[in-house]
């Protein structure tokens, strides 16, 4: 049989990616229309291109360390599993999309969960079988149990998954969220990657390299995750931060020995240095800086409720653009026919390659950087559209190599020297960009330039502010002319907002749960706030602060009831008062939502 009939079962159990790749691409255009957006579009990547990937190349990369090769009559059924696995993640993102319609919706995603987390238990199984039927001293024997482990993750992360639809109440809802991160990023992910890496990047580099240490950066990683998962679980910070610390020592053994890679590559790069290479080389970059600013949160916020997760880094810095990278490189060398046809399948992928990689990191720290909505949308789209010209390279990178195997055609030519000048176009777009919304620092985000806090009566109105559904509440508030407004803002929607005054007062991009204390300044004229991210104020996310002059104590009312919030008398608290935390600057947040003081 030759080789491209052999490998048509891995094409075949390929089509999962490539449907949830380009539907990805089509829901993030229309991602406004769809409720619980920002939580659809992540389970997509993560559940839909994510799992299938690691579930088709564990296999292949499983079959070629232990040099155990399947029989052909076992295809059929593996891809019979990549169905039923597909089936599962339809659930899960089903039971999601039908959140806001019944209450029982998290049934649907529990079975969904059910489905995937059997999925994955089968196929670790599946893969140690075939570990303890090969033979010993294989040397990447330790990358299969890190395939085994990463197998193994992933139904205790959908566990934790179907109970976060299901809903407990505080904290137990946060410390789910943090283990379900954990167990999903670092274990089912982190493991795979890591494991993948041992082999594919040297190779990808095209050098050879030494002192990886597999068995203890394994042993190492699995330490930290167990100690990280069950610190999330419980609440108890320091100890999500001392096994975070521990997986990151993990994988900085090999990183050490994977920078040799690239210091050696460097001296005499040829034609090395590609978008591929870069990839593999900066995702585990972002992976480190993602677990150390993670690690921090956890270590000062000892309880898990508060710390925010870095979500964006983890995903599009770190498993997109090591997933992409990789397949740039493995997909070539899949199909085969030879070198000449290899090499071409690669250089078609590498297509603008620099560039690319450029646009993806720089693009990705600068967006992480910015607070200006609109520029942030602009990088975003530089930084993921960048990852996303994979699927318009795909057909032409496999009809140019079918080509030369068949030769229809002529083999690209080898590059005899880095295309550097791809970088300096990357930064001179970014730049342009950059410059074009007045540079990274909103000029309003400091919040501040325009907000008057002296004179005025002398008196103080604080009010509760809540962010949800794209609304503010309350939308309208009315303090009395020449008080100062302070305002105590909640963001308890899924997705970040912030609040934005006409005076430049700005609480600054607020994350899901995260809350802040607002000054407004003094108040004696009517003043808009608005969100300012990209498409919120269009869709209705707008308050008026009213300046009464007719000596009332104030108001707030809510556009959406119609409701009054009621006038607030002077806070004076009386002996029997007893504030629910210490009275901090004159503020006692035990009072009624409007005070004044």
């Amino acid at each position: 049989m030759n080789r491209l009939a052999k490998t048509a079962w891995h094409r075949k159990a390929s089509k999962p990616v490539t449907v949830w790749m380009a539907a990805l691409v089509l829901i993030s255009l229309v991602h406004w229309a769809l409720p619980n957006y920002r939580w659809v579009l992540i389970h997509m990547f993560t559940l839909g291109i994510v799992t299938n990937s690691i579930m088709l190349w564990s296999q292949h990369f499983t079959e070629k360390f232990l040099h155990h090769q399947l029989p052909e009559e076992t295809r059929p059924w593996q891809l019979r599993r990549f169905a039923i696995l597909n089936v599962g993640i339809l659930l899960i993102i089903t039971g999601q999309l039908t959140k806001d319609m019944f209450a029982q919706h998290w049934h649907i995603t529990a079975v969904g969960a059910t489905v995937v987390g059997g999925s994955l238990a089968f196929h670790a199984g599946y893969l140690g079988r075939q570990y303890l039927q090969a033979k010993r001293g294989q040397r990447y024997a330790p990358s299969v149990i890190a395939y085994i482990c990463s197998a193994c993750c992933l139904p205790l992360g959908a566990l934790a998954g179907a109970a976060l639809a299901a809903g407990f109440p505080n904290p137990w809802q946060e410390r789910l969220l943090l283990t379900h991160l954990i167990l999903n990023i670092l274990g089912f992910v982190g493991f795979a990657a890591i494991g993948s890496l041992m082999l594919l990047f040297p190779a990808i580099w095209r050098t050879q390299a030494h002192y990886e240490r597999a068995p203890l950066t394994f042993a190492l990683m699995s330490i930290g995750l167990t100690t990280a998962a069950g610190g999330a679980l419980f609440g108890q910070g320091l100890i999500v931060a001392g096994g975070l610390v521990a997986y990151l020592i993990g994988i900085i053994i090999p990183i050490m020995s994977w920078g040799a890679c690239v210091v050696t590559v460097l001296r005499d790069p040829r034609d090395r240095v590609t978008f591929a290479a870069v990839s593999v080389a900066a995702a585990p970059l972002w992976l480190c800086g993602t677990l150390i600013v993670l690690a921090y949160r956890a270590a000062t916020d000892l309880g898990t409720t508060a710390i925010s997760l870095p979500t964006m880094p983890f995903l599009i810095g770190f498993a997109a653009q090591l997933l992409i990278g990789v397949m740039s490189n493995i997909l070539p060398s899949n199909i085969g026919g030879g070198p000449k046809a290899t090499r071409t399948g690669m250089l078609v992928y590498d297509r603008a390659g620099l560039f690319r990689a450029t646009l993806v990191n720089v693009g990705l720290a600068c967006w992480l950087y910015t607070e200006n909505s609109w520029l942030r949308v602009v990088l975003s789209i530089l930084a993921m559209g960048s990852l996303a010209v994979f699927l318009v390279l795909t057909p032409f990178a496999v009809r140019a190599q079918l080509g030369v195997i068949r030769k229809t055609r002529e083999p690209l030519p080898l590059a005899e020297k880095p295309k550097t000048n791809q970088i300096t176009a990357a930064l001179a777009v970014l730049a342009l960009v950059i410059a074009s919304f007045g540079g990274l620092v909103d000029g309003g985000s400091g919040g501040s330039s325009g907000v008057v806090t002296a004179g005025g009566t002398g008196k103080t109105t604080e009010v509760a502010l809540d962010m949800k559904g794209l609304r503010f509440s309350p939308d309208v508030i009315t303090v009395p002319a020449g008080n100062q407004l302070v305002l105590t803002v909640h963001n308890s929607d899924t997705m970040a907002h912030d609040l934005k005054f006409d005076n430049g007062a700005h609480t600054g991009r607020m994350n899901p749960g995260e809350q802040k204390r607002l000054e407004v300044g003094v108040i004696s004229v009517d003043m808009a706030g608005w969100c300012t991210i990209a498409g919120h104020r269009a869709q209705g996310m707008e308050m008026t602060v009213k300046a009464d002059t007719s000596g009332g104590s104030g108001s707030s009312s809510s556009g959406s009831n119609g409701s009054n919030g009621g006038g607030a008398d002077t806070a004076k608290p009386t002996s029997a008062h007893k504030p629910t935390h210490p009275i901090q600057n004159g503020t006692d947040d035990s009072l009624e939502p409007i005070t004044e003081r």
